[in-house]
């Protein structure tokens, strides 16, 4: 009878230390479902792979995981994801992953110059794993037309968002259209931009009086003034 009620009291035991820890499955099915939300915009063209926590791992019981990717990492190739307690307990692992998202990508189709600015001409597009290509790599080609580059570029090389630039809003050497306003008042005039600017920024211009004055650049070749 004795032996009986050690044995059960064992066994209770036991039950009870397996009950207090975490389950390692609970913690791998919330990263699954969390790259699944992520990667659904990508349709059967992503996929994804889980590496494994250490079955020695042993974790206080959780109520609520919260998975994250971490700042700066990215959603694709070989990355990890944080995955924490924020209810129940305060733990934090890390787990690894492996994304593969085959996605369109631009190329240049010929080598173009440093100051060219993008046509539909100079792009072609392609289809690859964004985790072989570049971070900026251009996946919409609206990002690229009219956009200037800031350096050369090699033919078939990828183009990157962090290669191109806006196109100036005000160029240097062409004539603006001046807005003058103040309390009440708004004045138009033209004169002769000194300067290269992109929307928002300052810029010099010389008035046809011979006066030179400054602005801000705005769309459409005109510069502002406030007073």
């Amino acid at each position: 009878m004795l032996r009986s009620l050690i044995l059960a009291l064992v066994l209770s035991t036991a039950g009870f230390a397996a009950e207090a820890q975490q389950s390692l499955a609970a913690i791998h099915e919330a990263a699954a479902r969390f790259l699944t939300g992520q990667l659904a915009a990508h349709g059967d063209r992503a996929s994804f792979q889980l590496g494994k926590l250490d079955n020695r791992l042993r974790l206080a019981p959780c109520q609520q995981l919260d998975v994250q990717l971490p700042q700066g990492a990215r959603l694709a190739g070989n990355t990890s994801l944080r995955i924490a307690c924020v209810k129940g307990a305060r733990w934090s692992v890390n787990l690894p992953a492996a994304v593969s998202i085959q996605a369109d990508y631009w190329i240049a189709s010929r080598a173009l110059p440093s100051g060219h600015e993008i046509n539909e001409n100079d792009i072609e597009r392609r289809s690859g794993d964004l985790a072989q290509l570049p971070a900026t790599v251009i996946v919409d080609h609206t990002q690229a037309i009219g956009r200037t580059l800031i350096g050369g570029t090699p033919a078939g090389a990828p183009l990157r968002s962090d290669q191109l630039r806006a196109p100036f809003a005000v160029k240097a050497n062409e004539f603006v259209k001046v807005i003058a306003q103040g309390n009440g008042f708004e004045v138009a005039s033209e004169g002769r931009a000194m300067n290269n600017a992109n929307e928002g920024q300052p810029v010099s211009v010389k008035m046809n009086s011979g006066a030179t004055v400054q602005g801000i650049a705005r769309s459409g070749g005109t510069v502002e003034i406030r007073y």
